[in-house]
């Protein structure tokens, strides 16, 4: 084609061409989309590559509109139709979130953290700590309740960020900081004043972890002394994380266990990371504690404040980790000098011993306590150890003296699949 001058010359090339543009890639890194080859045309090929828009491995896509990313946390694919995989145990333990909390793996996490995995995932829950006027009141814990659509769900703090969090190994690169911001509506308070909380991950060259916790708020915006709650983000634990294309679930209620056992239970039927026990495992007890391999004496369950089913939700389903129970318990106490002591009583257990076939209760002359506990339920594989034990014992004598009764233990009469 020939031009009549210059001009037309400039403006067809004009026409032709394009400016340059930057985006943020899967990992949150800005890269910029530069015109190549005769036409000057935009490299979409790198693009696509780097957004992950149209595509994607087994377990999820990088990218997906229906699950929105949060900093370096990324929706990794269906807890509940078994794509995440190969979640083991690297760290549990307190955190204040007040401070930095450094993470010493329990696994040698190598250069790249976990590269022979997708990565780590992390599970937590909030902190909500009052304020009044400016001045700091009581703290009491909040779950999270994952919802992309962000609608609010009474005594739940909501959350768009996918949850529990999922963070690849090139996302958190040796001395560079990852952040991952608690998106969502929270508890949905409304105030005029309000952040979202964040955590700020750092893999050092030492191989351990430092966690950064960033404080969020909901408050009325006071200037002289707000009003409203501040939140935390507590980690809870740390596991490793792969993906899978999804595998069929177990019907819900299906037996895994049914018997009558103490301790360790082998279950049949979930597999290796319990991807396939739907949305959770539910234990049924006995009504009852007895010394092992006894029927006699015992205690009901209901006087140490346990209920006869426990579930374990799949978010839960580590291996290598422990399922603390829930109960309600009051503070050891003697009675001769009002002294504290470790562990948790209800105050003058009843044990009943069996005599002919009628129970009586043991008549021993001292008060029974508990003086020793443990409320757990450790994940191994595809079987479950059920450590609900109270070691009850009671005072007698002058002085008054702490005298051993045994250890008394729950029993496990079926393990079932749920699906809530």
């Amino acid at each position: 084609m020939e031009f009549k001058n210059d001009l037309g010359l400039v403006g067809k090339i004009a026409a032709h061409s394009v400016m340059s543009g930057k985006y943020k890639d899967k990992d949150g890194n800005i890269k910029e989309i530069l015109p190549v080859g005769p036409g000057n045309s935009l490299d979409f090929d790198q693009f696509r590559e780097d957004i992950g828009a149209f595509g994607g491995g087994a377990g999820g896509t990088d990218t997906d509109e229906e699950h929105p990313g949060a900093g370096v946390d990324y929706y990794a694919g269906s807890l509940a139709n078994g794509e995440i995989t190969e979640r083991t145990l690297e760290w549990s333990g307190t955190d204040n979130p007040t401070k930095d909390l450094t993470v010493t793996f329990i696994d040698d996490p190598g250069t790249k953290i976990f590269g022979q995995y997708d990565g780590i995932t992390v599970l937590g829950h909030i902190r909500k700590v009052a304020l009044n006027k400016g001045v700091i009141g009581n703290t009491s814990e909040v779950d999270l309740n994952y919802d992309s659509e962000n609608a609010k769900k009474d005594g739940y703090y909501t959350t768009t960020a996918p949850y529990p969090l999922y963070i690849k190994t090139e996302s958190l690169p040796a001395g560079q900081t990852a952040n991952v911001p608690i998106n969502g509506i929270g508890e949905g308070l409304a105030n005029s004043n309000e952040k979202v909380p964040e955590l700020n991950l750092t893999f050092n060259s030492d191989k351990t972890m430092t966690i950064n916790h960033v404080m969020g708020y909901s408050n009325d915006g006071d200037s002289s002394g707000a009003s409203g709650f501040n939140y935390y983000f507590v980690i809870d634990k740390i596991a490793t994380f792969s993906t899978q294309a999804a595998v069929a679930q177990l019907p819900p209620s299906v037996n895994l266990f049914s018997g009558s056992a103490n301790g360790d239970i082998q279950l049949t039927g979930p597999t290796k990371y319990h991807e396939n026990d739907m949305d959770g495992l539910e234990i049924t007890l006995s009504d009852y504690l007895t010394l092992p391999g006894q029927s006699s004496p015992r205690s009901a369950l209901s006087e140490f404040g346990l209920n006869k089913t426990i579930r374990i939700p799949k978010e839960h389903l580590i291996n290598n980790s422990s399922f603390k129970v829930d109960y309600d318990y009051v503070p050891l106490m003697d009675p001769s000098n009002g002294e504290s002591y470790p562990g948790e009583t209800k105050q003058s257990i009843s044990l009943k011993s069996k005599q002919g076939d009628y129970w009586f209760g043991e008549n021993d002359g001292y008060t029974h306590y508990i003086y020793q506990s443990q409320t757990d339920i450790l994940i191994k594989d595809n079987n479950i150890d059920v450590e609900i034990n109270r070691f009850i014992g009671g005072w007698s004598g002058i002085p008054k003296r702490l005298i051993s009764k045994g250890e008394y233990v729950a029993t496990v009469l079926k393990v079932t699949t749920y699906k809530d």
